[in-house]
């Protein structure tokens, strides 16, 4: 955990004089308690603090919040940063000369035969494994790639409009270097669970959800001082504890 930016909502957003009071009695920022600031605007400014100072990082991955923000995907080709997201299955996708199609139906397109059975991640019951495939879209101006990776679970465990059990199926809009592998591709969208487990480390171990706080500047020491706790067991894991080789 290296950044952190609070996301108040709609309700601390506003230009009345009474919302205006109660801003300042919680330290809100002007400009934060003018306008909402959308999260996937707060993932961008930290992805651009991120790269303005040198951190070294392969991926950006997120969820279908992230996924369907355009601007948000712009903005990473614009870097070119290489990024794995989740979007939803209506997700309207550029593709070739122009067009654009919806992920669903550019998947119906794809034979099932092409699909590989993967492992993305270890699970509590042992490595998650999907079908996967993969969809070429439109490349991007600056010349990396566009592809649509979806994964299909290998059991029927979601029911259709008629009521039958049918395998559950995600889309994941990557943008990527050419030549990156549907084996690169799905290990990219697994490590997004990484998120989830430091998260859930940091409640459990430094606190992070233990803040009684209703102040700005309050949330924010609280936060930061977590993410300061967390970092020193991770150095301290990453010197001392030798990584498991590589599965084959």
């Amino acid at each position: 955990m290296i950044d952190r930016e609070l996301y108040p909502g709609r309700n601390w957003a506003g230009t009345g004089e009474e919302h205006e009071a109660r801003c300042r009695e919680a330290g809100v920022p002007g400009e934060r308690a003018r306008q909402v600031v959308t999260k996937p605007e707060l993932a961008r400014r930290m992805a651009g603090r991120t790269l303005d100072a040198g951190v070294a990082f392969t991926w950006f991955l997120a969820g279908e919040l992230c996924g369907t923000s355009r601007s948000l995907r712009t903005w990473l080709e614009e870097q070119q940063v290489r990024y794995v997201m989740a979007v939803p299955e209506n997700e309207v996708l550029p593709l070739a000369g122009g067009r654009t199609q919806e992920a669903r139906l550019r998947w119906a397109r794809v034979p099932g035969a092409v699909m590989e059975r993967r492992a993305c991640a270890d699970g509590a019951k042992g490595p998650r494994e999907y079908d996967f495939a993969t969809v070429a879209l439109a490349p991007t101006p600056a010349g990396l790639e566009r592809t649509l990776l979806v994964r299909r679970s290998t059991v029927a465990n979601k029911k259709n409009e008629q009521g039958e059990l049918v395998p559950e199926v995600a889309y994941f809009l990557c943008h990527h270097a050419p030549g990156t592998t549907l084996a690169g591709l799905v290990t990219a969208a697994g490590q997004r669970w990484m998120v989830e487990e430091t998260f859930q480390a940091a409640k459990n171990e430094v606190g992070l959800d233990q803040h009684e706080v209703r102040k700005w500047c309050s949330w924010y020491r609280q936060t930061t001082m977590s993410m300061l706790a967390l970092a020193f067991p991770a150095d301290v894991r990453s010197r001392r504890i030798q990584p498991r080789p590589p599965a084959p």
